[in-house]
């Protein structure tokens, strides 16, 4: 990351989606589990995989985040910061840094290579849900409670873009790999897909009755799958709007 200007955005052709061209035949069809690690004192609200290695990140209720070895359940990392639970949690791309949001209503960035924190953002004015890093690793989306979510450019260290148009708590945010395009999801029950770049939003899902507690694109794009509090999961064709 390169500090003080502002990052370009990113050209939509620059960067093929690898997954469009993996076959999914030979996955495991018997599956177990290999390992219980106790992690924290209290709940668990988030995870991250990282991307490289066989590591794991987990942030709680007990305001700290961690980060374990997956093969043998090594504590490797620990973080204290937020003074709130900690809910949303992300590698970056390269594997050297980690973005938590909290119910402080801070986002911070986490140098591992430092030891340090590196950056917070105070830009939301209520909890933080969820935060994720764009692929090219320069910017940070977060989904906040005050129903609005935000575009930090890590470089510029400000916020480049503000998106409104949820009229309740913005619980999921998920980028479509390898684009400039993201889905959130709301406690105003719907689903929405956004353009990083301008700020409109491209599509609006109806159908959810209840808040709509997750969104993620599939690995191709062209699925995004949701789930709401009365138990229900939805998955949306993008292809077809």
């Amino acid at each position: 990351m390169t500090k003080g200007k502002l990052t370009p955005y990113p050209k939509d052709d620059a960067r093929p989606n690898p997954y469009l061209a993996m076959d999914y035949d030979d996955l495991v069809q018997k599956l177990s589990c290999v390992k219980t690690i106790w992690a924290h004192d209290k709940g668990v609200a988030g995870m991250a995989l990282h991307l490289k290695k066989q590591i794991i990140a987990t942030v709680s209720d007990d305001c700290t985040w961690k980060i374990f070895n997956m093969e043998d359940g090594e504590n490797i990392l620990s973080g204290e910061g937020h003074w709130d639970w900690i809910s949303g949690v992300d590698f970056h791309p390269a594997g050297s840094h980690l973005v938590t949001g909290s119910g402080d209503k801070s986002i911070k960035i986490w140098d591992f290579i430092n030891s340090c924190c590196a950056a917070t953002f105070l830009e939301h004015t209520a909890p933080v849900w969820t935060t994720k890093f764009h692929d090219t690793g320069d910017f940070v989306l977060s989904g906040s409670m005050d129903a609005s979510m935000k575009l930090f450019d890590l470089n510029a260290e400000k916020v480049r873009q503000a998106y409104r148009g949820h009229t309740d708590s913005v619980n999921s945010v998920s980028f479509q790999p390898w684009t400039n395009f993201f889905v959130s999801g709301s406690s105003d029950k719907t689903v929405s897909v956004w353009d990083m770049r301008t700020g409109l939003t491209i599509q609006t899902f109806y159908g959810h009755l209840n808040s709509v507690n997750d969104a993620n694109f599939s690995v191709s794009g062209s699925l995004i799958c949701s789930s709401d509090s009365d138990g229900i999961v939805k998955v949306w064709d993008i292809r077809m709007v």
